[in-house]
């Protein structure tokens, strides 16, 4: 008899504990996720720091000037292999 009330003592605290395991584990969770959602919403709601609205026209302008710097780096690179 003292062995089957063990078995029941035992067993009733073993079965609370891995019931209220999974709260705690889901409650663990959530505080590991709170700091990436904190992050996302820190960083939907930034405001770009300036209005950075530019035309096609000044778009254009500055690729043609960064292929023209390109083919004079590739110009002095050409020149001085060569020497």
């Amino acid at each position: 008899m003292k062995k089957l009330l063990l078995v029941c003592v035992f067993g009733g605290v073993f079965s609370s504990a891995a019931i209220a395991a999974d709260p705690y584990e889901r409650w663990l969770t959530m505080q590991s996720q709170r700091g990436t959602e904190i992050e996302f919403i820190r960083v939907a709601s930034e405001k770009p720091l300036a209005a950075s609205e530019e035309t096609d026209a000044e778009v254009a302008s500055i690729l043609k000037e960064i292929e023209a710097i390109e083919e004079e780096d590739r110009a002095s690179e050409a020149s001085e292999d060569s020497s």
